[in-house]
């Protein structure tokens, strides 16, 4: 039943927000891919990497006192995921040592940014671990307003 009302709350702010995320060229297939990610040559990763494209919801707040943000929920896309973190899309660009909470249709997952890469304007690539804080939240507040910067205009991303 929690579950339910979790999906429930996920999909009206999703559908509420809009995705200002400009989809570079590399990524146009990306709700096509499945399955495992292939190695590397140069490959040193602790874990396999599988795709998991879908939109989520990213939440951010001020966690470094040099990058001053404002509390704020946005929506992303993930690219894919293994045991230990998350690659994901976001229209900004956050800094290693940021937290931010990703809300997936099915859990919430607290995370801290590695690496972030600029690929357009719009579209930032974000790699980052997982954290083993628990933030005992069962489900993203309620925002009135949730899109704080209105600069940012643009077509909804894979609707």
């Amino acid at each position: 039943m929690l579950e339910t009302v979790y999906s429930q709350k996920m999909k009206l702010l999703l559908d509420r927000l809009r995705c200002r995320i400009q989809l570079p060229d590399q990524f146009a297939d990306l709700e096509n891919r499945r399955g495992v990610l292939p190695a590397q040559a140069l490959d040193m990763r602790r874990s396999v990497r599988l795709y998991c494209p879908g939109k989520l919801l990213i939440e951010s707040f001020a966690s470094l006192p040099s990058v001053p943000r404002n509390h704020q929920y946005v929506v992303g896309y993930s690219v894919d995921i293994s045991s230990t973190g998350i690659r994901f899309l976001h229209d900004t660009e956050l800094y290693p040592g940021e937290q931010v909470t990703l809300w997936t249709s099915a859990q919430q997952l607290t995370c801290t940014v590695i690496r972030c890469r600029r690929l357009n304007e719009l579209c930032f690539e974000i790699g980052a671990s997982f954290t083993d804080e628990d933030p005992n939240a069962e489900s993203p507040q309620d925002v009135e307003n949730p899109e704080h910067d209105r600069g940012h205009q643009g077509e909804d991303f894979l609707n």
